[in-house]
């Protein structure tokens, strides 16, 4: 089977959160599941573009044709990739599309439509109603101009939880919902040494992590909000916020941490063993986004034994069922309240931390997510979509 991904943007641009590295890990597992499979995609990474490959290379076992951008970039528009999936459609058995809103995507199924093959959409959280009120106006013209029929044609549209898949529900002919996995790594204590001694953290610190873009959607003021209310009650901690600052948020939100800046400290980006050892040293993760479609810090988190504490506009409410983490209000006295008490009973965290760690290995490994969208796949590959037929 031949299938061909398209994403604007895919790894190593992890600079744009968790979708880079969840559609890689997809990719990967398909690949080991037999599938021939090419990613499509272009060269953007923010302010770092990555080196252009239109021909192709090799990523992690995945094959990747990074193409250049053109005019106008901010949408993410490639005329070369666009020719190039024209060309590579009609030989493939089905296309995978991720993301919306962007001129990458739009190519992705005006080619597949063109071939007469059909096609799968992973909005990627796009949708949710608190990704949809950022630009609505751009977002508004372009549903009625491209977007709400591009859905509509796809075979299938893929959530990546419960909560997106209600989002999704009549948008297009059917919903599947299929988890992105996760692959934890364990850090030594030499990592997790060097990182405190880099961060300026005691060794015996409690240590509280964020781990995600900045950006407004990730509402960190509601976190400020919480971590000084925790520092206020004499905790002794310290607030790990990691992730790339996109578009000059931090200069925004960073004073609303001013009265507690001797316990915060600003990570930057965080890849490989620092991201390990980041969580290895942390006793809990706090996720307070407006929105979230999945939310890989958390699934990253519960691997290596983290606890969560997720707002409920998030994905991620089967957390308290699974004694894992904790759903709280989206506002920050209620992050509060709960940080406080985490931090006071040590070894009911740790047993949370451990119910999370068994509960990402039975239902989050991506083995067994390849293989379900694989089934996916073999389900409707070949199969002449409706609108190409007539």
């Amino acid at each position: 089977m031949r299938v061909l991904h398209v994403s604007a943007y895919f790894a190593p641009a992890f600079r744009y959160g968790g979708p880079p590295r969840s559609i890689l890990g997809l990719c990967q597992s398909l690949v080991r599941a037999g599938v021939d499979l090419e990613v499509f995609t272009t060269i953007a990474n923010g302010d770092d573009p990555l080196p252009a490959a239109p021909q192709g290379v090799e990523y992690e076992g995945v094959r990747v044709r990074y193409f250049p951008l053109s005019w106008p970039r901010r949408y993410l528009r490639s005329a070369a990739l666009g020719r190039a999936m024209t060309d590579a459609a009609s030989n493939a058995d089905l296309v995978h599309v991720h993301g919306l809103w962007n001129f990458t995507a739009w190519a992705g199924a005006r080619a597949a439509r063109a071939a007469g093959v059909p096609y799968v959409v992973s909005p990627r959280g796009m949708l949710l109603a608190g990704a949809r009120a950022r630009h609505n106006g751009m977002k508004a013209i372009a549903w009625r101009g491209v977007q709400h029929d591009d859905l509509r044609a796809a075979t299938f549209l893929h959530a990546t939880s419960d909560t997106e898949a209600e989002g999704l529900a009549g948008l297009g002919p059917r919903v599947v919902t299929i988890a992105n996995g996760v692959d934890a790594k364990t850090a030594t204590s030499a990592q997790i040494a060097r990182l405190r001694q880099r961060l300026d953290i005691p060794a015996d610190a409690d240590v509280i992590a964020f781990i995600g873009r900045v950006h407004p959607i990730k509402r960190l003021d509601l976190l400020a909000g919480a971590f000084r209310q925790l520092r206020r009650g004499g905790r002794r901690a310290w607030l790990v916020i990691a992730g790339p600052d996109e578009g000059d948020h931090r200069r925004q939100v960073e004073p609303l941490f001013q009265d507690v800046a001797d316990g915060v400290r600003w990570a930057g980006a965080v890849e490989a063993e620092d991201k390990w050892a980041l969580l290895a040293a942390s006793r809990v993760l706090v996720q307070c986004s407006d929105s979230e479609s999945f939310g890989l810090s958390v699934a990253e988190a519960l691997a290596c034994g983290v606890p969560v504490i997720v707002t409920d506009r998030g994905a991620w409410a089967a957390v308290a069922a699974a004694g894992c983490g904790e759903v709280v209000a989206h506002d920050g006295a209620a992050i509060g309240d709960v940080l406080e008490r985490l931090l006071a009973e040590p070894v009911a965290a740790r047993e949370m931390g451990r119910r999370g760690r068994e509960w990402v290995r039975r239902t989050l490994g991506w083995t067994a997510i390849g293989r379900a969208m694989l089934r996916e796949y073999e389900s409707i590959a070949g199969r002449r979509p409706a609108a190409a037929a007539q």
